[in-house]
């Protein structure tokens, strides 16, 4: 079975930021699930 772990972040900005800031928890395995105003929510798969 598989085992995931999430966090969640604000990020407040222009696009540019929040573009960058995305493309950072993209490259440590983040995967972006959800958006809601100004929260981003992540998951990635523990891997043991």
């Amino acid at each position: 079975m598989k085992r995931y772990e999430y966090m969640y972040v604000h990020i407040w900005g222009f696009v540019k930021k929040i573009n960058e800031r995305l493309n950072e928890y993209g490259e440590d395995g983040w995967e972006l699930v959800a958006v809601y105003w100004t929260w981003y929510y992540f998951k990635r798969e523990i891997t043991r």
